[in-house]
């Protein structure tokens, strides 16, 4: 009776050494082995997607890669940001000096630039006239003979023979003569009705563009001239010559075109994205490539208020003196006008990082930690941008290093800078997952020998 208890006993005390071997075996060996095994997962510090299970060098930058154990643990006391805003990044010592991270303070600037457009001269129109006949006839001599040739204030420009100008100074000598016998009678009344008829005769002949001189000596020689010379009335260049001698001209035909080319127009054309920087009263250097080392200052005095629909420009128009000539009209012109003066914040342009829709920046807001603000672009100079809003004087903007913390911000918060508000496709968070018997660098070998066999 005895034996068969011990029996019992000695099996129950084996089924519960049994169980406490294996309790012992899952609450700590196995516990332990599962840490030690997740602590043998290796990665690269700035390469994250870069996993195996073994020591090695990152395939991408080099770096020997750490537990990743280590890095959570390295991240987790380097990126506790003690109460910064959730989107500011921080990095350890190591990092900086690996992204090579630049500041610079952000100091109030003077900005003024320039824009250049394309020219060309034009004609004064306020400086440009017509030589026309006074008086129908026929041409029968002409004293400027080609365009392009220069015309002074009362030359003779041509000789015209007119049917109706010989007919009225005939009646103009008639009407003297009448004058000067009534004047004799003494009738009052007839005197003035024969002065009228002399004074109607005078103002014929001065329409008809006869000058003083001319009508003096009608009345002293009293000979009536079957031509009559015509004067020019402005001083200039000829640009247009109509018609040649022997022609019959109509009273107020036109002969010549002068212009008076003392001052010329310099027509520049701006570009509708360039418009908002164009005002009245700019001081604007005008350049020729006939004359490389001269240049020529005006401002501009006029814009045109209609925008041309098939170049999409708009015409400016500035007045240049050409007392010298140089300037030709039709002449091909570089004009560069001061367009803006203004005090804004500066930072260097590599500190701006584009987006496309959006511009941001990196602001140091302590020693390692940097948080992203976006900012509005004004103009540019000297390599600074002048930043209209987004940032102030004093704080302290990363000029190097800006995209690697870009990086740094993607890889610890799951976005990027630019595009956390933008971003519609959810980021993946999942662990990186591993092949116990990877080997990267191995693989990168393998493929490289398979692809050169190929070829």
């Amino acid at each position: 009776m005895i034996k068969p208890i011990k029996i019992i006993i000695s099996a129950l005390v084996l089924v519960l050494l049994i169980a406490g071997g294996y309790w012992i075996y899952t609450a700590f060996i196995q516990k332990d082995n599962e840490e030690t095994a997740a602590a043998e997962i290796y990665t690269c510090p700035m390469h994250p997607q870069i996993v195996q299970d073994r020591p090695g060098q990152c395939p991408i930058c080099g770096m020997d890669l750490v537990k990743k154990s280590e890095v959570s643990s390295e991240e987790q006391s380097d990126h506790d940001l003690g109460g910064v805003n959730v989107s500011a990044v921080k990095l350890s010592p190591s990092q900086q000096v690996l992204a090579n991270v630049q500041v610079e303070k952000v100091r109030i600037m003077q900005f003024q630039g320039e824009k250049t457009f394309n020219g060309y001269v034009k004609i004064n129109e306020t400086k440009f006239a017509h030589i026309s006949t006074a008086v129908s006839g026929k041409i029968v001599n002409m004293f400027v003979n080609f365009e392009g040739q220069e015309v002074r204030k009362g030359q003779k420009v041509m000789e015209i023979y007119s049917p109706e100008l010989v007919s009225t100074q005939k009646e103009y000598l008639l009407a003297i003569d009448n004058f000067n016998r009534v004047k004799q009678s003494g009738n009052r009344l007839a005197i003035d009705q024969a002065q009228s008829l002399v004074n109607s005769g005078r103002e014929r002949l001065i329409l008809w563009e006869m000058t003083p001189g001319q009508i003096e000596e009608l009345e002293r020689s009293k000979n009536v001239k079957t031509t009559t010379i015509q004067y020019s009335k402005y001083s200039g260049i000829i640009t247009k010559k109509y018609v040649h001698v022997g022609h019959w001209a109509m009273a107020g035909e036109d002969i010549f075109d002068v212009a008076d080319l003392s001052t010329v127009w310099v027509i520049a054309n701006v570009y509708e994205s360039d418009m908002q920087y164009i005002k009245n009263g700019q001081t604007a250097s005008i350049y020729s490539s006939a004359y490389p080392n001269e240049i020529m200052t005006a401002k501009i005095n006029f814009i045109n208020p209609v925008f041309n629909p098939e170049s999409r420009t708009l015409e400016i128009r500035i007045d240049v003196s050409n007392r010298d000539m140089k300037l030709k009209p039709d002449m091909y012109l570089t004009v560069k006008i001061n367009t803006y003066v203004s005090q804004s914040a500066g930072v260097p342009k590599n500190a701006v990082i584009r987006t496309g829709e959006h511009n941001f920046v990196y602001i140091e807001k302590e020693k390692g930690v940097y948080e992203p603000k976006e900012v509005q672009i004004g103009y540019e100079q000297d390599g600074y941008y002048a930043i209209t809003s987004g940032i102030t004087e004093g704080e302290m903007v990363v000029t190097s290093g800006g995209f690697l913390i870009d990086s740094e911000t993607q890889i610890q918060k799951g976005f990027t800078s630019g595009h956390e508000k933008h971003n519609e496709n959810p980021v993946n968070n999942d662990e990186p997952k591993i092949n116990p018997g990877q080997d990267i660098l191995k693989d990168m070998q393998d493929k490289k020998q398979n692809e050169e066999h190929k070829h």
